[in-house]
This record gives structure tokens, C-alpha cells and sequence, in this order.
């Protein structure tokens, strides 16, 4: 293991992500079940933003970390 702090940093964000997704994904449902009701498209927007926002951060983050962890570091020291 290289640095074990990156890859507590890949799961921690990975775990936030999950949560934040499965709360967009509660947004959007109830968001549907209540249609017939006036301003029932602001959950499913709210949600649908949501989950996009943290997916995209999470792909930010991890490509970061994956580029960190595939770096070669040498020490050639003479």
C-alpha cells in the first residue's frame, strides 16, 4: 500500500456519495408519488441536482486519487 490515507479518502468519499444518492433518490420518489400537488417537480429537480453534483464530484476525486496512486516516485538518491 502506497498511502493508505488515499485510499481511506477514495472509500470515505465513496460512502458520502452512496448516502447523498440514496437521499436524491428519496427526493425524486417522493417527488413522484405526490404529482398531483403543486410544486411536486421541486423535489425531483432538487434530488436530480443532487446526484449529479456529488456524482461528479466523486469522479473528480477519484480520478485525482488514482493519479496520485499510479505516480511513480522514485528516490535515487546518490
Amino acid at each position: 500500500m502506497k498511502y493508505p490515507a488515499l485510499y481511506v479518502l477514495l472509500v470515505c468519499s465513496t460512502l458520502v456519495t452512496a448516502y447523498v444518492v440514496f437521499l436524491g433518490a428519496v427526493s425524486i420518489w417522493v417527488g413522484l408519488r405526490h404529482a398531483d400537488q403543486d410544486g411536486s417537480w421541486m423535489p425531483m429537480v432538487t434530488g436530480a441536482l443532487c446526484i449529479f453534483v456529488v456524482l461528479w464530484f466523486l469522479f473528480r476525486v477519484a480520478r485525482s486519487v488514482l493519479q496520485a496512486l499510479a505516480r511513480n516516485d522514485s528516490l535515487n538518491v546518490r
